[in-house]
């Protein structure tokens, strides 16, 4: 779809008038095609951009190689345009060598990135016009809507600027109006082709941290934390990377590569004399994805049938209440294949206590939040002891998270609170560090 001529209601307006080269509508149906994005991004509070493309070799085209080649080297260019836009897209022939794209199927600012990059690498595409041989060179300036601009005129002024921005700088084909946005839109594109680059080539790994039994002071699990290391090998904090893959969802690709290797961890600790259960953290995506992850589980259950216990899925509270009814579905579902199951950052977000006894869960971690102050503050400790209690009251395994002073561990200790883990214990360790640590203190 190159132009939407749906009129939302309107009243009738003035016929298409397409331009017979192109295909394209021409630049007074732009003001037609704006106008709806605009109503439809203030009524919606949605997300658009508008793309003002320009293609260089036209004119040393014509002069070279006549009109002829001229027009058919514009109608390759309107045909690749029209094959790169998304359903909602529209394109118009603002000038002779000049397009404007409007994307309106963009979810998240992030988006109009690629939205670009399809653009620009279709129009730049090798082609032969009159039997000779041309490299088209693209230029692109964006606006973004709402936050660049909403009045027509200003919106192209807008593009019309960040166009000559492109052609002023050296090392990019494109320019945002909104510089600050561009640049964060490419450091959040800069990292997603990095979590694609460390995916294909194996870089992530899994920083573990043990997890203790109160009661015996030994190691009872371990808690398996995926990091990635960029291409000088230092480690990249999950802050810069998780989010993105989130909003990405490369977040299942990197979901399945821990669970794949956690299966493989266990099976090569048997051997050594190492026995027992690591703990990973699913993401609020992957739980939202429901189908992708249970197909995941469920194979992996089949091939490791005799340790998937050794497993143990940490899902977010802030997951289960999003929707009640599904979220206990799905824990039945996952628990049916052997898994463990844990309630990660417990009381962070539970407005009702009474789902958790449809809850299909074998442990609650307390949430981080509910050690601050402890027991320097007497309110903080009563609630942290009684979160103790309500859990044992249930039935359910209690661990401490973040645990870092002697303190802190005496008042869990005194809870009667089952396992705990922290900075007090150790900081996350690579695997062969925690090897190491693990037979020192077993």
């Amino acid at each position: 779809m190159y132009h939407n001529n749906n009129n939302n209601g309107n009243a009738m307006k003035e016929p298409i008038q397409i331009d017979p080269v192109t295909g394209l509508p021409g630049r007074t149906y732009l003001w037609s095609i704006l106008g709806d994005t605009l109503n439809l991004v203030r009524r919606n509070a949605t997300y658009a951009a508008v793309l003002l493309v320009q293609v260089d070799e036209l004119t040393s085209i014509r002069d070279e190689l006549g009109i002829d080649a001229g027009d058919a080297f514009l109608k390759l260019t309107s045909s690749r345009i029209k094959n790169s836009l998304w359903d909602l897209d529209s394109a118009v022939q603002f000038d002779t060598d000049k397009f404007v794209i409007i994307a309106n199927s963009i979810q998240n600012p992030e988006d109009v990135h690629i939205v670009m990059n399809k653009v620009h690498n279709y129009l730049s595409l090798e082609c032969d016009i009159s039997g000779q041989t041309i490299l088209p060179t693209v230029n692109i300036g964006i606006v973004m809507l709402p936050g660049d601009a909403m009045e027509m005129d200003e919106i192209i002024s807008n593009a019309s600027i960040a166009l000559k921005m492109a052609y002023a700088r050296n090392d990019h084909h494109y320019f945002y109006y909104n510089q600050e946005l561009g640049e964060e839109i490419e450091y959040q594109q800069s990292i997603k082709n990095s979590i694609i680059e460390t995916l294909a080539n194996q870089r992530f790994l899994l920083m573990l941290q043990p997890k203790i039994n109160v009661k015996s002071g030994t190691v009872s699990g371990v808690e398996a934390l995926v990091r990635m290391r960029d291409n000088d090998g230092n480690i990249v904090s999950p802050a810069d990377f998780i989010q993105v893959a989130e909003k990405s969802n490369i977040i299942a690709q990197i979901g399945n590569w821990v669970l794949v290797r956690v299966r493989e961890i266990i099976e090569e600790w048997k051997k050594t004399g190492i026995d027992i259960p690591i703990s990973i953290n699913i993401s609020d995506m992957e739980f939202k994805g429901s189908a992708k992850l249970l197909s995941a589980l469920y194979t992996l259950s089949e091939v490791n049938r005799e340790n998937p216990g050794k497993i143990i899925l940490e899902i977010n509270e802030t997951s289960i209440t999003n929707d009640v009814d599904l979220a206990a579905a799905l824990l039945a579902e996952i628990k049916s294949y052997g898994f463990g199951l844990s309630l990660d950052g417990f009381g962070s977000g539970l407005s009702n206590l009474s789902i958790l006894k449809d809850m299909n869960i074998d442990e609650i971690k307390i949430a981080r939040e509910f050690l601050d102050d402890v027991p320097e503050n007497s309110k903080n400790t009563s609630l942290f002891e009684a979160i103790i209690h309500l859990g044992h009251s249930l039935d359910f395994r209690v661990v401490a998270m973040g645990v870092e002073t002697k303190s802190q561990y005496d008042i869990l200790k005194a809870a009667n609170c089952d396992e705990y883990q922290g900075f007090l214990i150790s900081k996350p360790m690579e695997e062969a560090d925690f090897i190491s640590w693990y037979k020192n203190n077993s």
